[in-house]
């Protein structure tokens, strides 16, 4: 029995850990199929319309059965920072992300977001949601873990080094008005995600009923891109393409999966901080990589490598800093935990 409790208890503390892995992982695969069919004719707003309509409906009715008993009262206060964080998370951050693909790599797209930790931290730091130590050790760590990061990312973009594998389907940034208008997109899609990070840990302090709010964000979000998508889209490209069933395959990963997962982010952030919540955006470098290399057939350079691998040490020497921190505020008795139905299920 001893033996029982000490394994779940270490299978309860590797839960925010594993979670965030899978989200990676599941985003860089979504990001790969999006490029394929929007590389096919397919608009992109409508792959994010569809997706977040049936995340908000998958996510709502999760909410009516799981919270109905915890659930606070809903005030306008609250649907106004809903609708604020379905403007930042769906319609900034996943809809120009998405619509990017259209002129860049979902590899480009993936080492540009290993900028969000860095801008998290900074913003984290700004508005008091994270302490840093410079003297001590663990301030140490989070400061070279993320300027390792950065530095992997700028390899993965700037050095490509010569060839390990040789293919005939590499795709890269170009310095073209259409990589011009996708890192736009990207960069504005970046700092929502931020904003983002920040603001949900605020709004889940007031109203802790993380799968709600993360419906209500869901349905805004929904309405906010189904209305520009009025606008932009013409009618004959809402009708998604069959192609083997990859469209219907890219929307249900997207709604359920990748949307459907920003609850247990949200449960994240709100249990470990901002920061942790974007710490582990390296590894969707990595994922994506790895998937354009051995999937797609892309060309993999020693540039690539490198930078993944000073990625990935960057990302340990973070998650060492913030677990030697988080070690120390439990001893101190500052940490409160916080429970939630769907993770516990």
């Amino acid at each position: 029995m001893e033996l029982m409790r000490r394994l779940g208890a270490v299978l309860e503390a590797c839960k925010p850990y594993l979670y965030q892995i899978l989200i990676q992982l599941c985003l860089a695969i979504f990001l790969i199929l999006v490029q394929i069919i929007v590389s096919k004719g397919i608009s992109a707003i409508v792959i994010v319309v569809y997706e977040h309509v049936l995340s908000t409906i998958a996510l709502s009715l999760l909410a009516f059965f799981l919270e109905k008993d915890r659930r606070p009262s809903l005030s306008f206060k609250i649907l106004c920072y809903a609708f604020v964080l379905g403007l930042l998370q769906v319609t900034l951050c996943q809809m120009l992300l998405t619509m990017s693909l259209e002129f860049v790599s979902s590899t480009y797209q993936s080492v540009a977001l290993n900028l969000v930790p860095s801008i998290v931290f900074a913003l984290a730091l700004a508005f008091k949601q994270e302490k840093l130590k410079f003297q001590s050790i663990n301030g140490q760590a989070k400061i070279w873990g993320l300027a390792s990061s950065a530095a992997g990312a700028l390899a993965l973009l700037l050095w490509k080094g010569p060839v390990l594998l040789k293919s005939t389907l590499y795709k890269s940034f170009m310095a073209t008005s259409a990589g011009l208008i996708g890192g736009t997109m990207i960069v504005v899609g970046i700092l929502a995600s931020a904003f983002w990070h920040i603001l949900v840990r605020h709004v889940t302090r007031k109203y802790p009923a993380e799968l709600s709010l993360t419906a209500m964000m869901n349905l805004f979000g929904s309405l906010q891109t189904a209305t520009v998508s009025a606008f932009v889209v013409k009618g004959s490209s809402w009708d998604l393409k069959w192609d083997g069933g990859l469209s219907l395959i890219t929307v249900l990963l997207g709604g359920i999966m990748v949307t459907g997962e920003t609850y247990v982010l949200v449960w994240i952030i709100k249990n470990k901080g901002p920061v942790f919540g974007s710490a582990f955006n390296p590894l969707l470098i990595l994922f994506s990589f790895l998937l354009q290399t051995f999937v797609l057939g892309n060309s993999p350079h020693l540039g690539s490598v490198v930078g993944a691998v000073f990625v990935i040490a960057g990302l340990y020497l973070l998650l060492w800093g913030k677990a030697k921190e988080t070690e120390e505020e439990q001893l101190n008795g500052a940490v409160d935990f916080i429970d939630s139905p769907l993770i516990q299920q």
